[in-house]
């Protein structure tokens, strides 16, 4: 690279094989910096594997595990930038970045546009403005455009690339986490729930982990099967006789004070046994029956419209 220096960053798809073993659960945002034969890589992971919050770290060997990840930009850059991006990647907490992980709110995302908006590599908005304090969209696979809309620093530069890779083979799981299967309305049901999960392991002493995660897709399957939008508050069973405190768990829209609310419940033990991937394909059955649902609706009133233009024809 003649001294030059160069940053690529890397979008992962759910699914992508690991070097180690494994595939990626979620997908993964991750950077890395060269110059001539010194490369490091920065990716920012909790410290204990699969839980949705908890301890997070700094990983230098994610442009080595993730094993042809769908999408990666390489862009000429400046020795200052460089050294930006060395310096959050290295210690992001000196640059007001939490070490805390949480999958809804301070993931690999959030961490990967710090270290790109602290060296000045901003996403370039609709209105071709570039937003300095961007912090990623939710999901892996929905980043690369907005790593695309990134202005090069050396328009001109030969080192200047992308790359694609296909799509990996995914569980159901692992496709509904992925961009385009996932309605961004049930996405955002499961990551409201998420959160409210994580609150009430955290005022029991317990970490959010694979229960727990299992809980939110049971609740969030729950909440669409009773035709909930979003879910508000995530409540757990009163004692009372015949049961112990928290025996249920409730998913409620609306105020918990207003008799309008509407809510669902379902017994902790089964939400808690229930896995994520029978959620998913539940979740994938009940869109299915709205869409046919839709569909005979539309095709009954296409059939009333004719038959309306037929009787005034005939009178």
């Amino acid at each position: 690279m003649d001294g030059k220096y160069t940053l690529s960053v890397y979008v992962a798809a759910p699914g992508t094989p690991l070097l180690d073993g494994g595939t990626s659960a979620a997908g993964h945002v991750y950077y890395d910096i060269a110059h001539e034969s010194d490369r490091k890589s920065f990716g920012f992971a909790p410290i204990k594997h699969g839980v949705i919050a908890g301890p997070g770290k700094i990983y230098d060997t994610d442009a080595e595990q993730y094993q042809k990840p769908f999408y990666k930009r390489t862009m000429e850059i400046s020795r200052e930038q460089y050294d930006k991006l060395n310096e959050f990647g290295s210690s992001p907490d000196s640059h007001g970045f939490s070490m805390q992980y949480n999958g809804a709110s301070n993931s690999c995302i959030d961490f990967t546009w710090g270290a790109l908006n602290h060296a000045g590599l901003h996403r370039t908005n609709v209105i071709f403005m570039q937003d300095r304090d961007y912090e990623g969209s939710l999901k892996p696979l929905s980043n690369e455009s907005f790593i695309r809309s990134i202005r090069a620093p050396f328009p001109g530069s030969e080192l200047n690339k992308e790359d694609h890779n296909l799509m990996p083979d995914r569980t159901l799981l692992q496709r509904f986490i992925s961009e385009e299967d996932l309605p961004p309305n049930d996405r955002q049901i499961l990551e409201s729930v998420r959160i409210k999960v994580s609150e009430i392991d955290r005022q029991h002493g317990r970490s959010f982990d694979q229960t727990s995660e299992r809980i939110s897709t049971s609740l969030m399957t729950l909440a669409k099967e009773n035709g909930m939008q979003r879910v508000d508050h995530v409540v757990l069973s009163a004692a009372t006789a015949e049961a112990a405190a928290g025996h249920r768990m409730f998913v409620v829209e609306g105020a918990l004070d207003d008799p309008s609310h509407s809510r669902a419940s379902m017994l902790t033990t089964s939400a808690a046994e229930r896995s994520s991937e029978d959620n998913y394909a539940k979740l994938e059955q009940i869109s299915n029956d709205v869409r046919q649902r839709e569909v005979a609706q539309q095709a009954d009133q296409q059939e009333q419209v004719t038959r309306d233009a037929a009787t005034m024809r005939m009178s």
